[in-house]
């Protein structure tokens, strides 16, 4: 058998540095010629293409169950570990397979497209009262008004969070987030979680005072969610949030500002749009797909040992699923570089695919959809302004801290 372990793809491929954040196309075209590599910065093979990732998303001996890592740091007793270990024992991005299936099952109810229906018309409100906090500027960052507030707002909307508390959960959303980066220090995840403790308490109590008083609405149905006679717990419950947090909100970060450059980056893109709205979610696809906005891919840990093509991956390898050159593999779409609204979207996988399809995302979606709607209302003739600033430092995405738009007044 071939030794493939020597193609180490670090010499080139470093999604921190300054070039990587500015622009990633060159460097994801020549890692594409690496459909397995070896990143021995993250102790990882890379995958790369979009047969090969989507092989593996299907796979099921490639598990999301973090503690199968070979690095993983062993596992405490439930008593000794803290509120953050607490959520990420019953994270859905941690559980082992059964679990996941089982928590996803009971979960599904509560993102049905009635509850959906109903947070999108609560969010509706919350977005025209931040657009009315920004008044008619004639140019303003919307990365930092818009992309940084609304996706947490969404879901602290949906999980009925009262407007003095938003405070609390954004503490909690940026320790989930942040915490769950496993090349932090401890000292640096110390820092980023310690405002969990006060958001867990925060939804302990919503989810105390909801049970007694059940209604049609999305905190109700997961406590309402039943399977042979047993129900979610408020970890559980908790758990869930967390992970629609760390998947909801972060990504829709991105996805607002990237969706924003893109169409004011290809005006002829933008009028299309604006003559014909119905193409808002393929937009919004092909923004997920030509945009590349993450820095790292979907992990998953070879539960035993598996031949991939002519490389071993050994039982408790982590493997990263570079879903970015996905989305830009030649052989399942024409001029991939070509930003095009009107793109035939079937076989898309910025959403994962398989059991591990992302539950949330009609939230995402719908978040997006109705922010998209009120800008465009608001400032139908908005163009790009000069200003464009990144966060060279985060740890998962090629953040935009500045976008400036000129609103046209």
């Amino acid at each position: 058998m071939q030794d493939y372990s020597h193609l180490t793809v670090d010499h080139f491929f470093n999604p921190s540095s300054k070039e990587f954040v500015e622009n990633p196309d060159n460097t994801l075209a020549r890692l594409m010629e690496y459909p397995i590599g070896r990143y021995e910065a993250w102790a990882s093979w890379v995958i790369t293409g979009h047969e090969l990732i989507t092989q593996c998303l299907l796979d099921r001996r490639f598990s999301t169950d973090f503690n199968l890592w070979e690095y993983a740091p062993p596992k405490k007793a439930e008593e000794d570990m803290n509120a953050f270990e607490k959520l990420m024992n019953n994270n859905l991005f941690f559980l082992n397979r059964s679990d996941h299936l089982r928590l996803r099952k009971l979960a599904l109810p509560a993102f049905s497209p009635r509850i959906m229906n109903q947070m999108k018309e609560r969010f509706a409100v919350l977005v025209k009262e931040r657009f009315n906090e920004i008044g008619n500027p004639k140019s303003f960052n919307f990365a930092k008004e818009v992309a940084e507030v609304i996706p947490v707002q969404a879901i602290a909307s949906l999980v009925g969070i009262p407007r003095d508390k938003f405070p609390i959960f954004d503490s909690l959303a940026y320790g989930i987030v942040r915490g769950i980066n496993p090349m932090l220090s401890l000292e640096e995840r110390e820092d980023a979680i310690k405002g969990i403790p006060e958001g867990i308490d925060l939804l302990n109590s919503l989810i105390n005072e909801k049970r007694n008083n059940l209604s049609d609405d999305f905190l109700s149905t997961l406590i309402a969610a039943e399977e042979d006679g047993k129900k979610l717990s408020n970890w559980e419950m908790c758990a869930l949030i967390g992970s629609v947090l760390g998947a909801g909100s972060d990504t829709a970060v991105d996805l607002h500002t990237y969706l924003i450059k893109a169409l004011l980056n290809h005006p002829e893109q933008f009028e299309k749009l604006k003559n014909n709205p119905e193409l808002t979610q393929n937009a919004i696809s092909e923004t997920l797909r030509c945009e590349s906005s993450g820095k790292t891919g979907l992990a998953r840990y070879a539960s035993e040992d598996i031949q991939l093509r002519d490389v071993m991956i050994k039982k408790g390898q982590m493997i990263q699923l570079i879903t970015s050159t996905a989305g830009k593999d030649p052989h399942i779409y024409k001029d991939p570089e070509k930003f095009d609204i009107e793109r035939d979207q079937d076989k898309s996988i910025s959403f994962g695919q398989g059991p591990h399809y992302c539950i949330g995302v009609t939230l995402v979606r719908s978040q997006t959809e109705v922010m998209l709607k009120e800008l465009l209302e608001r400032f139908p003739n908005l163009t790009l302004g000069d200003k464009l600033a990144y966060d060279y430092s985060h740890h998962n995405a090629r953040r935009i801290t500045e976008l400036e738009i000129n609103t046209g007044f």
